[in-house]
């Protein structure tokens, strides 16, 4: 059955219908075709083919398919590719292949986005920052402050400072804090997915306690 045809109200019934990032990556893949068809000669076009595509790239980062979206970039017309939308993904994808923690959540959080885009680059931060939560909590037994801030997208200059709001949101997630060795000591998580819907509710309460840097 051949998807119906691709607009921004489309697009719009497509990011908030798919219930899973596996969805709405599928979701999208099959208009990927009707995308290449269309022309780039107006602006009600290239504005609909930049939010469609920075969607696309979103859903393969929310995926873990890097190297896919890699790929994506070299498939998007050069017309639609240099939209600011598009040149953000360049900036993100840049940042997120050479793992600059501070740059990601910079760009993620302040670089501008379409409007229809902006709910799945905020999914995309949180689930980046849960990401990195899981391994940095079972990869370190011992972590300073400051570097475990930058890794989670909070202010280092305050963690550093033993700030306690900073450091409570660590302690949320099961973590302890040494007031004596200035040091915090990561709990393991698991690693799959929770399959026990209390436990999957515990980890977004966690999760939004960590989200925000000025909370």
């Amino acid at each position: 059955m051949d998807a119906p045809p691709l607009s921004q109200d489309r697009l719009s019934a497509v990011l908030a219908a798919a219930p899973s990032p596996a969805d709405l990556y599928t979701s999208l893949s099959d208009y990927e075709e009707q995308a290449c068809l269309i022309p780039t000669t107006h602006s009600k076009e290239v504005e609909l083919l930049s939010a469609f595509y920075t969607a696309f790239f979103f859903s393969h980062l929310l995926t873990d398919q890097i190297e896919e979206a890699r790929a994506l970039t070299k498939r998007i017309p050069q017309t639609i590719l240099q939209t600011d939308s598009i040149q953000n993904c360049l900036v993100l994808l840049r940042a997120v292949w050479q793992r600059k923690y501070t740059e990601i959540y910079k760009i993620l959080r302040e670089l501008p986005w379409p409007e229809r885009s902006r709910s799945v680059v905020q999914s995309y931060e949180s689930y980046f920052q849960q990401k990195t939560l899981k391994e940095v909590s079972n990869s370190y037994e011992a972590i300073r402050p400051a570097a475990a801030a930058t890794y989670l997208g909070l202010d280092p200059t305050l963690a550093e400072q033993g700030d306690q709001g900073t450091i409570q949101k660590f302690v949320a997630c099961g973590w302890k804090w040494d007031e004596k060795t200035r040091l915090l000591h990561p709990k393991p998580l698991i690693t799959a997915p929770p399959k026990d819907e209390s436990l999957q509710n515990e980890f977004g309460r966690i999760m939004a306690l960590i989200s925000h840097q000025g909370s």
